[in-house]
């Protein structure tokens, strides 16, 4: 009886973790967007939002959104072809095209990443949620049992699954739109009693601005597979790419940027107040908070249950989950920048490698389980493009080269030829793909 339960239990959450997604469960690209949608009305986005506004002023930090959403919203459509194509998640696909060892390394940095992310949302939350707590009750919980409270949440949430992850986030995403739509016409309502408030003293350059855009949901793109294996079509796959990282992130940056402005403040939480949110500001932390991280948790468990197959995805959560909440006591909200900038270096080149892998050296042929143990350990002209990819983008960043002025997008030069040469000159397939 025992035995049943379990089975029943390992049915309802099975998730096509190491499996190709079959056809009848796919949805549409909107339902999809909404999911990485969620992740641009978290603190996260508006702090980036505030932050480059205050630095650029309201003009050059818009050109800055839209520029970077752009490229987002361009690299999500390509990665995700890939996951539409092959119905695999991309730490699958980063084992057809790694090799079995590389891709557990790749998938090992994707897991403390997204934990990373994990634990910054959930240490940004229990701080901001302390604050307003005291400034509107006048008395707190810890932010321990902060920590503790939303991690089990999140946990649970993420248990359930790809189909509750898209309803939450469908849900919720529109109601949060409506509160950053009161926002505005609260900075428009406001009287700055200083000078014109989308003038700032550029303290970045523009290049740098855009890298941050990029930067801040680089991750997401290169984990497209993750969600639009679940995508019916093509257009789909294109409208769960520009829906979050142009459409919606993009209107999240300039609301914020420009309530930023308008106050003279980029501390997310005093700007809120000053703007007459109050209790609003407190519902928006908490689910945003909530649908941000049950992403992040959600791609972390895919990425363990590819490395560890014979362990059931709702047990990898849970443990996953405890592990990200150990995360937020590391502070790395201390060292945001420095993380974004981090994940924009190491992730990019990924993202190149295994969109040449399909498009240009398989020429869209799928990936098949039956190959997997014909595959080798690891994929050198992978590993070689990848630390190609990533010493240009710390070139770039030095000063020592510059094509573009971003740091990814030098970065992805690098990594596209370099990988197809060495793929096709150097270290060729063992079988052809023609």
């Amino acid at each position: 009886m025992k035995s049943q339960d379990n089975k029943a239990l390992d049915q309802m959450f099975e998730d096509y973790a190491t499996t190709p997604v079959p056809q009848n469960k796919t949805v549409g690209g909107v339902g999809i967007g909404m999911i990485n949608g969620g992740l641009a009305f978290a603190v996260p986005g508006l702090i980036t939002g505030l932050e480059l506004g205050t630095a650029l002023g309201f003009e050059q930090s818009l050109y800055a959104f839209l520029l970077g959403g752009l490229i987002l919203s361009v690299l999500g459509t390509v990665t995700g072809l890939v996951g539409m194509h092959n119905r695999f998640a991309s730490c699958m696909t980063m084992k057809f095209v790694f090799g079995r060892f590389g891709a557990n390394l790749i998938s090992l940095l994707f897991v403390v990443a997204l934990l990373g992310w994990y634990g910054v949302n959930i240490d940004l939350f229990s701080d901001v949620a302390q604050q307003l707590s005291f400034k509107l009750f006048g008395s707190a919980p810890s932010i321990l049992a902060l920590e503790i409270a939303l991690g089990i949440i999140i946990t649970l949430t993420t248990i359930w699954g790809f189909k509750l992850i898209e309803r939450v986030s469908t849900l919720f995403v529109p109601l949060l739109a409506l509160i950053l739509v009161y926002l505005l016409m609260q900075s428009f309502d406001y009287q700055s009693t200083t000078t014109d408030p989308t003038v700032a003293t550029a303290s970045i350059g523009f290049g740098e601005a855009v890298s941050v855009v990029v930067g801040s949901f680089i991750v997401s793109v290169v984990l497209m597979p993750d969600f639009t294996r679940f995508a019916r079509t093509s257009s789909d796959t294109a409208i769960s790419s520009f829906l979050p990282f142009l459409g919606l992130s993009s209107f999240v940056y300039i609301v914020s940027a420009f309530a930023g402005l308008v106050v003279h403040d980029d501390d997310v939480l005093q700007v809120m107040l000053m703007l007459g949110l109050g209790g609003i500001a407190f519902f928006l932390l908490i689910v945003s908070s909530w649908v941000t991280n049950v992403v992040n948790l959600y791609s972390a468990a895919l990425g363990l249950n590819a490395m560890f197959t014979r362990w059931k995805e709702w047990k990898i959560i849970a443990v996953a989950g405890v592990f990200g909440t150990i995360f937020a006591s590391f502070n790395l909200l201390d060292r945001f920048t420095d993380f974004l900038f981090g994940l924009s270096v190491v992730f990019t080149p990924v993202a190149a490698i295994y969109v040449v892998d399909f498009f240009l050296i398989r020429r869209k042929r799928h990936y098949q389980l039956a190959e997997l143990s014909e595959t080798s350990a690891i994929n050198l002209a992978a590993l070689f493009a990848w630390v190609m990819g990533i010493t240009a983008a710390l070139l770039s960043n030095h000063g020592y080269i510059s094509v573009t002025g971003i740091e990814a997008c030098d970065a992805l030069l690098v990594t596209v030829p370099a990988y197809w040469l060495l793929r096709a000159y150097l270290f060729k397939p063992a079988q052809s793909f023609q």
